[in-house]
């Protein structure tokens, strides 16, 4: 960008004891050294192009652009060279802090973000042992929050509530649960219920699904098929048998 020069009251062609010249030519320098450059590539406030600068009629250096990214210029009337600064730097810094991102941290936390938890198509590696990603929920159960919730912006479908629950519903015509484990494996428990603390070993099962189809239950299973039948088992039929009831003789 360019900044802008010149202008004010301490911006004045003068002689070496400090008599004005006004209507004098100027020339504007990159540094007061020896080896310093003349810049030409000067532009006043209406966009017209400059290669020297000319004092108004109470010599006063009227205001002017400098070259493009250069903060500080000497100009020459005559007598040496002094500094000029930039006249325009509260309104450069006005413009920086209201900027969208002025100094590019918005930007690199994002990438950080974005290294951190990958988008889609991204592998997370999850260490053993480690937990990935932990949601605190209120203490108090909570039904109304979810920390998971699937919605195509109408309707909710499956979601995980803050209180634990997991509510499964589809979009669409859709398995809401399926559940499989590798092929040929010995058998061992596919669905657990546990009334208490759940455990992926299954201990205190009060109903289990065996991953060879075997279904077991603690308590009575009714069914509408089934109505109210027992079944019974053993070398004897039951003392006190219903109709319904099922007695598979063995020994």
């Amino acid at each position: 960008m360019r900044y802008l020069f010149g202008g004010t009251t301490d911006a004045a062609a003068e002689t070496s004891t400090g008599a004005r010249l006004p209507g004098s030519t100027g020339t504007v320098w990159n540094s007061a050294a020896s080896d310093a450059q003349q810049l030409i590539d000067l532009i006043d406030t209406n966009g017209n192009p400059l290669s020297m600068l000319t004092a108004d009629k109470n010599g006063m250096v009227p205001p002017f652009f400098g070259p493009d990214g250069v903060r500080y210029v000497w100009a020459d009337f005559g007598a040496g060279r002094y500094m000029l600064l930039p006249t325009d730097t509260r309104t450069v810094v006005d413009e920086h802090t209201q900027g969208l991102d002025p100094h590019g941290d918005r930007a690199y936390a994002n990438s950080l973000f974005d290294r951190a938890i990958p988008k889609t198509g991204a592998t997370l590696t999850v260490d053993a042992k480690k937990n990935l990603l932990t949601a605190k929920v209120p203490s108090a159960a909570d039904s109304a929050g979810s920390v998971l919730r699937v919605s195509d912006g109408t309707t909710t479908f499956t979601r995980i509530l803050n209180n634990g629950t997991v509510v499964i519903d589809t979009v669409g015509a859709a398995t809401p649960l399926a559940l499989g484990t590798p092929a040929g494996q010995a058998t061992g428990n596919l669905i657990t219920a546990v009334n208490g603390k759940a455990s992926a070993a299954g201990t205190g099962s009060v109903f289990t699904v065996r991953t060879d189809g075997s279904v077991i239950a603690t308590g009575t299973v009714t069914a509408k098929n089934i109505g109210g039948s027992r079944v019974f088992s053993g070398t004897q039929p039951p003392e006190n048998p219903q109709m319904g009831d099922v007695w598979i003789q063995f020994g």
